[in-house]
């Protein structure tokens, strides 16, 4: 098992206990844990002894192995002496049990015993470094600044004690550390400061981390009508939002970057269109993609599932997406930098759930404070408060929370039934518009994806919400003019959609635009034929013999042709006439032949 997963469900208080005793050595008594975190650590540890993660060992409590894959430098400090102090001779041994004054003699195991049981004691730690040359203990300060690792240059072993002179060769500050247990070589040069003197030396006051009070949050009683309501209003909108993002990114691909994903600047231009913010449009796409309506390559499009996603009723298509965001391993909306979906395997989509479980049936407007209390509860389950809030947020704009507390959709993901049904009847779609004299089209609610279709092209989304406002103007009608309407198709599609008929001016715009439309033709053109015989022009314009130039009369002397002037004049020449080539300012160009050498 996963030992993230073991632990997921402890509060903070109690991982910091434990924390706190795996700094001591991980086998402790309960009144050395609740002196270093300043207060009665017991039920904590008892808590942690309920879940099998603490153990009593000889009159202590030893702490479970599988925390050290959870705290592996517990309060920022290293391996406890009796772990490092494996590593030493039998002579080296018996220099640091002389040292510390223990026995001398006996089997390496027992020296080794001996020399982790004095270390486990911190009383006898603190009378150790309070003894310690001062040159020493500022090493070992900043040693355990700089995460417990020394580097010393120089120098190996242990300096033995002299028979004759009863002294050390002192050559290094770390000679009377290492000759005492306090710090032990790990590498040729580097030397690693054990746990328990780490914490003695930040001083007798040092008190670990401890947070016995769970945050503050204000909670009240949710009222479930004002929550389905809430809940569905954020349902019908954001399926409309997504609509809205996928129906553009059909019309222009949303582009990406070279590193992978949706770049920023892309993500910004899409949040102004929607008038949403970044981090919702990135919820959007990873939505989009977890439910496979949006396709992600060198470009994000629409697939042909969101063709048939369009086709359901909006509790349907709201369903596939709160199953797509429940499925998400990774939390979209706390990304920086481009949008690229990620897969961590630290993550888990457990912790949605957890979010939702954590809420019960409690309700709060302030979800930050909600956010805070989640983490306090269990911060293993939630890659701290800023994931939570995420989450809460995500949670929030999908219609999965209503009012600050779950909604029936999001009970229905607790309990694995039915979403669509649970989130109710949320309306048809609208398949009529208000236009107004303003030039504006309103919507009430959801578009069909016709009404969609026809408004995006003859007009520009202004403002969403509740209702979504599109405008027209001249350079919108052109558009859709240049798409293949006609004034006739267009007002006829737009009247079958209106309320109420349409406004004088939108009829005005639609023949103004219509009646300029077209007045000037650009055609693709690669060379001409310019000559003063009309006879011979219309000759060579109706010889089959230059069918492939795709000649076409534009005046009584001037013939297009579609292909290049190189290939105009070889064709003109092979078909027996003979052309004269000029340059782009009308000017004889002089086809001299190129003389070649060797």
């Amino acid at each position: 098992m996963n030992p993230y997963d073991q632990l997921a469900g402890l509060d903070l208080p109690t991982l910091q206990v434990l924390e706190a005793a795996l700094a001591l050595g991980g086998l402790v008594t309960e009144t050395e844990v609740s002196a270093l975190v300043g207060a009665d650590a017991t039920p904590y540890l008892q808590r942690a002894a309920d879940a099998g993660l603490v153990a009593r060992l000889r009159g202590r409590l030893t702490v479970n192995g599988v925390l050290r894959e959870v705290f592996a430098r517990p309060l920022g400090v290293g391996p406890a002496a009796g772990q490092l102090a494996a590593v030493l001779n039998v002579d080296d041994l018996k220099v640091v049990a002389n040292n510390l004054g223990l026995p001398t003699k006996g089997r390496k195991a027992d020296l080794l015993e001996a020399v982790a049981e004095f270390f486990l004691d911190p009383d006898n730690v603190h009378a150790l470094v309070k003894r310690m040359p001062a040159a020493t203990r500022t090493v070992l300060e900043e040693a355990d600044r700089d995460g417990g690792r020394i580097r010393r240059h120089g120098g190996s072993g242990i300096a033995h004690r002299s028979r004759y002179t009863n002294r050390y060769r002192q050559v290094h500050p770390l000679d009377w550390a290492e000759e005492h247990g306090l710090v032990y070589r790990v590498t040729w040069e580097d030397y690693q400061l054990a746990g328990q003197v780490a914490l003695a030396v930040r001083g007798a006051d040092y008190r670990a981390p401890f947070q016995p009070q769970e945050p503050p949050v204000a909670w009240h009683t949710p009222n479930p009508p004002a929550v389905r309501r809430d809940a569905q209003a954020q349902g019908i909108a954001v399926v409309g939002l997504l609509s809205a993002l996928l129906d553009g990114a059909g019309r222009e691909p949303l582009v990406t970057v070279k590193a992978g994903g949706v770049g920023v600047r892309e993500l910004t231009r899409t949040a102004k269109t929607l008038g949403v913010t970044v981090p919702t449009v990135r919820l959007l796409l990873a939505v989009a993609q977890g439910a496979r309506l949006a396709d992600l390559d060198d470009r994000v499009v629409p697939t042909a599932a969101y063709d048939r996603w369009l086709k359901l009723g909006l509790d349907r298509r709201l369903a596939v997406m709160l199953k797509a965001w429940h499925e998400l391993d990774y939390l979209p909306s706390s990304q920086t930098g481009p949008w690229v979906p990620e897969h961590r395997q630290s993550w888990s989509p457990q912790a949605r759930i957890a979010a939702l479980r954590a809420l019960g049936d409690r309700a709060t407007t302030n979800l930050e404070q909600a956010a805070q209390w989640m983490w306090w509860q269990q911060p293993l389950t939630f890659d701290g408060t800023t994931t939570v809030r995420g989450l809460l947020d995500e949670a929030s704009t999908l219609g999965i929370l209503g009012a600050g507390a779950v909604s029936p959709a999001g009970q229905a993901l607790l309990a694995d039934t039915d979403i669509a049904e649970a989130v109710g009847d949320l309306g048809e779609v609208a398949r009529t518009a208000r236009l107004q004299a303003d030039l504006t089209a309103v919507v009430a609610g959801t578009p069909s994806p016709e009404l969609a279709e026809l408004l995006g092209s003859t007009a520009v989304v202004e403002s969403r919400g509740i209702a979504t406002t599109w405008r027209f103007s001249p350079a919108t009608v052109r558009g859709a003019y240049d798409a293949g309407w006609t004034q006739q198709r267009l007002t006829k599609a737009l009247t079958k959609i209106a309320e109420g008929g349409l406004p004088q001016p939108l009829v005005y715009l639609l023949a103004d635009v219509a009646r300029q439309h077209g007045s000037v033709r650009v055609a693709p053109l690669a060379s001409t034929l310019v000559s003063d015989d009309t006879a011979l022009l219309a000759q060579i314009c109706a010889d089959k013999r230059l069918d492939k130039l795709n000649l076409r009369l534009l005046a009584p002397t001037v013939l297009a042709s579609q292909a290049t002037t190189a290939d105009t004049m070889a064709a003109l020449r092979k078909a027996g006439y003979a052309p004269r080539q000029q340059n782009a300012d009308g000017r004889d160009v002089i086809e001299k032949a190129r003389r070649h050498r060797a």
